[in-house]
């Protein structure tokens, strides 16, 4: 009887054992595309088993992309780091591997969600829960990623103008004083600055069709930024070009993308502008 409770135990715990092994292990969540595949973007050291190589399948089972580590080296000879890159494969072309764009480095995750015709795939990057950045890339030519989100950048400086943005402080508290307007950055002495690069925030969410990309802009949440700080836009971008097909306002992001969003969608607080 006893023999048979330990055996019955052992089978229990080795069929659980099991069933564990076999659970496919996701140590990494997406941030910002609820349907993409989401990685470790580096390992340093003490943390290098979290990067395993990683298969994503494209929607027609031909193509995919692969996430596999390389090592790097600090400056100190004792340290090193598993940097991620892609190695894509794609009907008619031998498998090419592609880094990841240049502002990635140092970003701790990155997501991958792949087009529905699979001939390209977009690739989110962030160091915080805050900032993000994307790329697109095509399957037939991975090793040019392009930034497509260009127009969408000087449409947010229109629809969110600097200049017109209060910048509360301990000499003005409704921030609306000249001197006080021309702390937001792209603001010069009043006037939009020709030379300032935008600096909103810019993921994708989803792919809307084949060919279009809904992206997310959001000004940094930084008093930097004063009255139009959080400020939150969609933008429907054909790809490759980065034109704008559609403008999308938080309200209609939320109510109508909530379910491709991978965190809650809180609406931003109205900005504060100066007449």
């Amino acid at each position: 009887m006893k023999r048979a409770t330990k055996l019955r135990r052992f089978v229990l715990f080795a069929f659980g054992f099991l069933f564990t092994a076999m659970q496919p292990a996701f140590p990494v969540q997406p941030r910002w595309a609820n349907k993409a595949t989401a990685f470790p973007n580096l390992c340093y050291s003490d943390k290098a088993a979290a990067c395993k190589p990683l298969h994503i399948p494209a929607p027609d089972g031909k193509s995919s992309v692969e996430v596999l580590y390389r090592k790097d080296l600090s400056s100190l000879a004792d340290d090193w780091w598993l940097q991620a890159y892609l190695r894509v494969t794609a009907p008619g072309t031998s498998a090419r591997e592609a880094a990841l764009p240049d502002n990635f480095e140092g970003a701790t995750n990155a997501e991958i969600l792949w087009s529905p015709d699979s001939r390209g795939f977009f690739v989110n990057g962030s160091d915080s829960a805050i900032t993000g950045s994307m790329y697109v890339y095509l399957a037939d030519e991975p090793t040019q990623p392009k930034d497509i989100t260009e127009e969408a950048q000087r449409d947010m400086l229109k629809e969110f103008p600097p200049c017109k943005a209060a910048f509360p402080n301990a000499h003005d508290a409704k921030g609306c004083k000249k001197a006080s307007r021309y702390q937001v950055p792209g603001c010069e002495y009043g006037k939009p600055d020709p030379k300032y690069t935008a600096e909103s925030y810019m993921v994708g969410i989803d792919w809307v069709n084949a060919s279009t990309i809904l992206v997310m802009a959001e000004i940094p949440c930084d008093t930097l930024f004063g009255g139009i700080m959080c400020q939150v836009m969609g933008y429907e971008l054909e790809v490759p070009s980065g034109r704008i097909l559609k403008r999308i306002d938080a309200k209609h992001l939320k109510l109508d993308w909530q379910k491709s969003i991978a965190w809650k969608f809180r609406m931003p607080e109205p900005p504060l502008y100066c007449e």
